[in-house]
């Protein structure tokens, strides 16, 4: 063997113990290095989620209330197309009780026209969420109630859309049948050829 490669060999030497220890000191900053980037690269994901997951509450807040403002609004609008409407009713009651005869009819109309009135000021002087909270509290005092209203409501409004789908109400049928009669076959009777004689 030479005398260098007898040098390597030998792992008690003074040259390959620095090696050794060069070796080990750049392992150990190596894996310094590693930990404080990878703590780095944590810390700054760790940022960037936080930005997005507030980005994201903030949109999902401003959506929210942007969907809320549109609501309101749109029962707003609906609201006061009601109260028109019940003044409509309410006018043409009115004129039915003026125009008509004295009694009973009059009497019913006359009051219908007040009761109206009366249901179109308390629809303008509220907000949506104020009737919501109203209809809530009468169902709450009087469920009974509230549910006959609810169900003749839903078969009103059955009724008018099942009329205002038709195109108005059915005609009647002015056409009529004796009793005894015999209504006439859509298709003619041809006689079969029978045997011939």
């Amino acid at each position: 063997m030479s005398p260098t490669t007898d040098h390597r060999m030998n792992a008690e030497s003074p040259p390959a113990a620095g090696v050794a220890d060069t070796a080990r000191d750049r392992a150990g900053q190596l894996k310094e290095t590693s930990a404080d980037t990878a703590r780095e690269v944590a810390g700054t994901a760790k940022e960037k989620v936080s930005d997005v997951t507030s980005d994201v509450r903030a949109e999902t807040r401003r959506l929210a209330s942007q969907t809320r403002q549109e609501l309101t609004g749109q029962a707003r609008q609906q609201k006061d197309r009601a109260a028109t409407g019940l003044r409509s009713v309410s006018d043409e009651l009115r004129g039915m009780a003026e125009h008509g005869q004295s009694g009973l009819g009059a009497q019913l109309a006359r009051q219908g026209a007040d009761f109206t009135d009366q249901a179109a000021d308390f629809l303008q002087q509220h907000e949506p969420a104020d009737l919501l909270d109203e209809v809530r509290s009468y169902a709450r005092r009087r469920p009974g109630t509230f549910l006959l209203v609810a169900a003749a409501a839903g078969v009103v409004a059955g009724r008018l859309t099942r009329a205002l789908a038709s195109g108005g109400p059915d005609e009647p049928n002015n056409t009529v049948m004796p009793v005894n009669s015999v209504t006439p076959m859509s298709t003619p009777v041809t006689p079969r050829p029978g045997p011939e004689q």
